[in-house]
């Protein structure tokens, strides 16, 4: 039933949108989390935590809308990109309860921030197999990790999926490596400046260096309930990696090329889930490639059944997790 209604009934996709995750952020609601704080925050986010960390509830608000906004955004990207059909909210849908699936997390903090940028990475970098001479969207895909590297240090590692990307594409043109650095480090310059300009610059050096030099610290104690989560969506999230790639083959050129991006992003970005193992939370920087990868899974699943069952693991699994983590 569920994944039937999400590809036809555009009507009741918009009901369960709305609805399921205003029922998974009612105990935000109730009694907001406070604003998420790590020690590799950068000054993107120390500027937006300044500002905010006082009003929890609005922060929760906020962060509420954000997160829809980045769900309907990614969902508009796949469906020009042919990636998904049009009439479907399935992608939105995905992505937002996966945001939705921890109860300290329903608020401000730099993992949703940094969300906004690499959604905009994803954008520019599809839009550069697009067109014969995408120069503008390689150094704008870079200057928007560079915004997220200014949210959440690690976030730096994701130059890595820009590199291999252009592998993917059959692009060996050396002014697109040229441009990808300079996208990266365009940011940091007017940064600098500001920093000289305000007699901060040292300090400030020394602040963003440090938060780059990190060694993660592997002994974390989970509940139970974020052990099965992890085990059971990393188990997801190999079926349908293996899924897609064996269905691919049957599309179009564009289709393989922009899968493959997705899939790649979805390894690339484990890199700096693993660097700061610690805040477990960082898995959400995952959830723009997964929102499709389950997407395109639910949707080749020829038993439709089998697929409604694993959609309402999913929706049980996220609700579990969201009610025993409260408090």
């Amino acid at each position: 039933m569920f994944v039937k209604t999400f590809k036809k009934n555009y009507h009741l996709q918009l009901a369960l949108l709305i609805t399921v995750p205003l029922m998974l952020w009612i105990p935000a609601f109730i009694n907001s989390p406070a604003l998420v704080k790590t020690n590799l925050d950068m000054p993107i986010y120390e500027v937006i935590y300044n500002i905010f960390f006082k009003y929890r509830f609005l922060s929760t608000i906020l962060a509420f809308l954000l997160v829809f906004i980045q769900g309907f955004i990614l969902n508009s990207i796949f469906s020009s990109h042919q990636l998904s059909n049009k009439i479907t909210f399935l992608p939105a849908f995905l992505y937002i309860i996966l945001l939705s699936s921890d109860y300290n997390s329903m608020t401000i903090s730099p993992f949703l921030i940094l969300n906004t940028f690499t959604i905009g990475a994803i954008y520019f970098l599809f839009r550069c197999y697009d067109k014969k001479e995408g120069s503008d969207e390689v150094f704008n895909t870079t200057l928007f990790i560079s915004l997220a590297t200014l949210v959440y240090s690690p976030l730096a590692l994701l130059m890595l999926w820009v590199w291999f990307t252009f592998f993917i594409y059959k692009t060996y043109k050396w002014r697109y490596w040229i441009l990808s650095i300079l996208g990266f480090i365009t940011p940091f310059i007017f940064l600098g400046a500001y920093y000289y300009l305000t007699d901060q610059l040292i300090p400030k050096f020394t602040f963003i260096i440090d938060n780059f030099i990190h060694l993660p610290d592997f002994f974390i104690t989970l509940k139970p309930i974020q052990i099965v989560f992890f085990i059971g969506f990393a188990l997801l999230s190999i079926i349908s990696i293996f899924t897609v790639l064996l269905y691919q083959n049957d599309s179009n050129i564009n289709f393989r090329k922009k899968t493959s991006v997705l899939i790649l992003y979805f390894f690339i970005a484990l890199m700096p889930c693993l660097y700061s193992i610690e805040h477990e939370e960082l898995i959400f920087i995952l959830a723009p490639s997964l929102a499709y990868i389950y997407m395109s899974y639910l949707f080749y699943n020829r038993k439709l059944i089998y697929s409604n069952i694993i959609f309402a693991l999913i929706l049980l699994l996220i609700a579990a997790k969201v009610i025993l983590t409260v408090g």
